[in-house]
């Protein structure tokens, strides 16, 4: 078997790529990312698919799942071409998310040659050759991560080794002596698995479809005896439904008889009592309309509003009596009271001053100190005030008081206080204090000016009148605050009297048409409004009962011409004594059908009934023609029943003879035993026939257990022999990889040749070692594929020299860009 290309329709990183292989050895190399190691998994999973259902082990789940595609998880698809030995060609495809449309195609003649291959559900390839998916992953399909896995693999692979021992161990006389009875056994019995030949296999496979058919048999007979009980019903149904329709077709019938009858009752009685047209209504009466406009008026007349209180003019008099809201202040402005406070205690500190008594220049106080004395009660006034809710008067006083502080301050440092205090009496003593009050004095004038007052003539008295004025002030606006309320009254006064005014007018107005109304039906005009309206409601009352009358005549003439609907009486009497005859036939029907006849039909239930008997008939037309069907194509139980008869005894025979090949076979399981001795001497041949020139010549002989496949070597330079596993990785690797390249050739029972899916085998190689087992592995491929990747460049270069097509080649892969990963670069 040999693969000839891969294609990866979604695997990995891998979409829609195609890696063509030759016969012989085939190098895929580039560098990391490149996809590599996704190849070598999805040129192994289309030759082995996966198992469907549960049952894979931990690491081969791991593994599989780590290629599972990038972006699209459930599209994962893998196809390969293969070359058998017997010279077909395969096209294999692996639906590995779904495990479901998966199949192996024969090329030149299209039969679908899944059958051979199945395993646990999927086509696996491998089973041409002998083995399954799980003993090729182990021997077969190596990764530099997983060469020693062959020996933890070993007691699955047992089977495998026995059966090579028993067809190539040359001189294995018990394991051949078994073989042939095996042989026969093989040929008398058969396998019992899938796609097996033999006679055991047939002949069970003949039991279970004996079985099959006697149990489809008896299925078809008991459907068929279903169906016919079924049919039974369904013409019970079928019947029960006429009657539903009959008894229904029945109740209507009867129901518009009855109706018709009816009407033709009326007719006849209306007919008696009008046998002429009515007088058709006035259209209008203007008397009668205006005797109800006029009573209407008198009974929606309004009640007569009494007004308590002033009237609207007497509040207009008080309103105009009321004094005009006055301009300016009602109260004393704050600045001007701060100023006159300041003035007065101006006036009171130069008071002092001049009438303190004159003291020694030791004992009396500084001319210079009275400012500060004075800013100091400045201050002290205008935080009072300010306390008190005088803001402004207090700002004044503070202002005051700072500005005679800053002027006190600016004299010291001036050198203008003399070293000489003069008296308190004396000129230059009182200047400061006056200077004050006059300064007090103008900002009092100021103040007052600001507020529109006069400030001529002496300031007191000034101050004096300003504040009278904001006294009188006040007094005349507290007259006007009752202005507002007084215009609020009299609004509402004036619309209440509007409304008592309109209120009598409606009632005068009511009145005269009550009168005029009286007149326009000869009623004496000249009695009290109540009187009037009583005989204008009598009037109108006699008046209604006439209307009703007439009224009543219209619409039982109106409802005999809609009874006969165009008809004469005779006519219509005549067409309900048929609809009553045509009943009382549908009555008979549906008594011969069994169905009693009510009169609460209608047409829905109709619309039902008519509806369950076409549903009825069509089920039983339906079952009459599945069973005359049946009838025509319906199987022999009997000669069912003997096909099983004989399958059993043929199952019989072959079981029989099946155990006793197998009681002969125990009798030699002692030479049973002999196999893996037989084994060991092949593989280790084959092992030995490679080990010194992969190993440059320092091992020269192999010893192997085929048990546990454990492998000493023989050291070239003292003679010892060494466990293969204590060895260096490297020597360890290449001794495990030419047993895992026996096996492939040893274990193939049949004329297939097994191909190696090597990955990264020689990374833990140095150069010349990594040389030597290239070329072994190149003189390999003479006899089977060797397909081998790697991102070493030096194997990349040893293929460029070594490698020949067309049965060799080399395959350069690049990193996953928009063009293909598989680019062939043949040398």
């Amino acid at each position: 078997m040999w693969i000839e290309r891969v294609i990866a329709r979604a695997f990995g990183p891998l979409v829609d790529e195609t890696l063509e292989l030759g016969e012989g050895m085939t190098v895929v190399g580039g560098p990391n990312e490149a996809g590599k190691t996704s190849w070598h998994a999805a040129t192994r999973l289309a030759l082995t698919g996966v198992r469907r259902g549960p049952g894979r082990t931990k690491e081969t789940a791991a593994v599989i799942e780590r290629h599972r595609p990038w972006d699209s998880p459930d599209r994962w698809e893998v196809e390969a071409r293969l070359h058998l030995a017997d010279g077909r060609t395969i096209d294999i495809s692996q639906d590995l998310a779904g495990r479901v449309a998966c199949r192996a195609r024969d090329v030149v003649l299209g039969d679908n040659v899944s059958m051979e291959i199945i395993n646990e559900g999927t086509p696996d390839a491998t089973r041409w050759l002998g083995l399954d998916r799980e003993s090729f992953t182990s021997v077969a399909a190596v990764s530099q991560a997983q060469i020693m896995a062959v020996a933890d693999s070993a007691s699955a692979l047992q089977d495998h080794m026995q059966r090579a021992a028993a067809t190539r161990g040359t001189d294995a006389t018990a394991a051949e002596a078994i073989e042939r009875l095996k042989a026969f056994r093989r040929e008398a019995v058969g396998a019992v698995r899938v796609g097996a030949t033999g006679p055991l296999w047939a002949a069970m496979r003949e039991v279970e479809a004996a079985d099959a058919a006697l149990a489809e048999a008896r299925r078809i007979h008991a459907d068929y005896l279903d169906r016919d009980a079924r049919l039974e019903a369904a013409a019970r149904d079928h019947l029960a439904a006429q009657a539903l329709l009959a008894g229904a077709e029945a109740s209507i019938a009867r129901r518009e008889a009855d109706e018709l009858g009816r009407r033709a009752a009326r007719a006849a009685t209306l007919a008696a009592s009008h046998p002429e047209p009515p007088a058709p209504l006035a259209t209008r009466d203007e008397v009668a309309d205006e005797v109800a406009a006029a009573l209407d008026g008198w009974r929606r007349r309004p009640a007569p509003v009494p007004l308590k209180g002033a009237s609207a003019a007497e509040l207009q008099a008080q309103l105009a009596a009321l004094p005009e809201v006055p301009d300016g202040d009602r109260r004393p402005d704050p600045s001007v009271l701060g100023a006159a406070q300041a003035l007065d205690m101006a006036d009171e500190a130069l008071r002092r001053h001049i009438e303190a008594p004159a003291t020694p220049p030791e004992a009396s106080l500084h001319p210079s100190r009275l400012p500060v004395v004075a800013a100091a009660t400045a201050a002290i006034a205008g935080l009072l005030l300010l306390v008190l809710g005088q803001g402004l008067a207090g700002l004044a006083l503070l202002g005051a008081a700072a500005f005679a502080g800053v002027w006190t301050m600016a004299r010291h440092d001036r050198g203008a206080m003399p070293n000489a205090q003069p008296n308190a009496g004396s000129a230059s003593g009182v200047e400061e204090p006056q200077n004050t009050v006059q300064r007090a004095e103008e900002d009092l004038r100021a103040a007052l000016a600001a507020c529109g007052a006069a400030t001529e003539g002496d300031i007191r008295a000034a101050t004096r009148a300003y504040e009278v004025a904001c006294a009188e002030r006040d007094d005349l606006a507290r007259g006007a605050a009752g202005a507002e309320g007084l215009r609020r009254a009299i609004e509402a006064r004036a619309a209440a009297e509007e409304g008592a005014a309109r209120a009598v007018q409606s009632v005068v107005a009511a009145e005269v048409a009550l009168r005029q109304a009286a007149s326009r039906i000869a009623v004496a005009v000249d009695g009290d409004p109540d009187s009037l309206a009583a005989d204008l409601a009598a009037w109108q009352g006699r008046r209604a009962e006439v209307a009703r009358s007439s009224e009543i005549a219209i619409r039982e003439w109106q409802e005999l011409q809609g009874l006969l609907a165009g008809r004469t009486l005779p006519q219509l009497q005549a067409e309900a004594a048929d609809r009553a005859t045509a009943a009382g036939v549908l009555e008979g029907r549906a008594g011969e059908l069994g169905r009693p006849v009510g009169r609460t039909g209608n047409a829905s239930r109709l619309d039902e009934a008519r509806s369950e008997a076409s549903r009825a008939k069509a089920v039983l037309d339906e079952l009459s023609g599945e069973l005359r069907l049946m009838a025509s194509t319906l199987p022999d139980v009997a000669e069912a029943e003997e096909r099983v008869d004989a399958a059993g005894t043929e199952l019989a025979r072959v079981q029989d003879l099946a155990g006793v090949i197998d009681e002969t076979l125990s009798l030699l399981e002692a030479a049973e035993r002999r196999v893996h001795r037989d084994l060991a001497p092949i593989l280790t041949e084959a092992v030995q026939r490679h080990l010194p020139a992969i190993t440059g010549g320092a091992y020269i002989e192999v010893g192997m257990n085929p048990r546990d496949l454990s492998v000493d070597v023989k050291e070239a330079r003292t003679g010892q022999w060494r466990d293969a596993r204590l060895l260096s990785e490297g020597t360890r690797e290449q001794i495990y990889l030419l047993l895992r390249v026996a096996m492939a050739e040893h274990l193939v029972t049949t004329d297939e040749r097994a191909p190696l899916l090597l990955d990264e085998v020689t990374a833990q190689s140095d150069p010349e070692r990594k040389r030597r087992m290239l070329d072994v592995l190149h003189a390999l491929s003479a006899d089977r594929q060797v397909i081998l990747f790697s991102h070493d460049a030096e194997v990349v270069e040893w293929a460029g020299q070594a490698l020949t097509e067309p049965r060799d080649r080399l395959v350069r892969v690049t990193a996953p860009s928009n063009s293909s990963l598989a680019e062939a670069a043949s040398r």
